[in-house]
């Protein structure tokens, strides 16, 4: 009778033990409605969690290959739909979204002030139960890659993931320049992915490679941001779960080119 009564039980212990998502909105200083889903897993204390910066025309949903890989390994994720895509591209009752064009998309939209936005989305998830403040990551892909790197040094995270950093032209003339400070400044253990036929985001990964806490990786191919997911994600997932779980905060120095195989 005890056995039947704890297999009864099991669905309802399993469907307990599955990690808890809820939805969250921010509206940033010139008025965008930010949306987002937080995901604390069900590991009881305070978890690390990552905020998730998708690239140009995507939403947030991209990012569940990576998310559901490191709520598995007990980091909660606040995955955002950046200003103008997905759910928030409401700005004071008007609709103000992305189209095919980046550099007009960047202007309509404010892509300069995405680093903010997730300043803002820092400070707010680090007020949340369960999460532990000091253990708290960044992951970008493409222009959300970039934001990450320009908003690092204010938000202080332990470890950014920058998938095929790009959209230099969104963030004025010496973005490259500011990007390489931005770096310098943050004190984050870095890992810098680009793909050797991305001109755009192997320059970024190539500018960035010799600031200390860096790891940039230059992989065979054309592929970008989330294109980089299949082969990867599981390394992605790892490297962040290491720094944001067992490993001090700082990172030593280390540079890869040109891989032979898998980073």
């Amino acid at each position: 009778m005890r056995r039947l009564s704890l297999l009864l039980c099991l669905p309802a212990l399993l469907a307990a033990a599955q990690p808890a998502t809820r939805d969250m909105s921010l509206t940033s200083p010139d008025g965008f409605e930010l949306k987002g889903s937080l995901t604390i897993p069900p590991e009881p204390g305070l978890r690390p969690v990552v905020i998730l910066a998708h690239q140009f025309q995507a939403d947030r949903s991209g990012w569940k290959p990576l998310a559901d890989l490191l709520n598995a390994k007990g980091i909660a994720t606040l995955a955002l739909d950046l200003r103008g895509h997905g759910q928030s591209t409401q700005n004071g009752g008007e609709t103000v979204a992305v189209t095919p064009d980046f550099l007009a998309s960047a202007k309509t939209v404010g892509f300069d002030k995405i680093p903010a936005d997730l300043i803002q989305a820092a400070a707010w998830v680090r007020k949340q139960k369960r999460i532990n403040p000091r253990r708290l990551g960044l992951a970008g892909s493409s222009v959300g890659a970039f934001a990450a790197l320009m908003a690092a040094p204010a938000i202080r995270p332990v470890v950014v993931l920058a998938l095929s950093p790009a959209g230099n032209g969104a963030f004025g003339a010496d973005a490259g320049a500011a990007l390489v400070r931005a770096v310098e400044q943050s004190h984050a253990a870095v890992l810098v992915l680009a793909a050797a036929d991305d001109p755009e985001a192997a320059g970024n990964a190539k500018a960035v490679k010799d600031v200390f806490g860096v790891c940039a990786v230059t992989l065979p191919g054309k592929d970008h941001g989330f294109a980089l997911f299949p082969a990867r994600a599981g390394f992605m997932a790892g490297w962040m779960t290491e720094y944001l779980t067992y490993r001090a905060p700082r990172m030593a120095k280390k540079t890869v080119e040109q891989p032979a195989g898998e980073p």
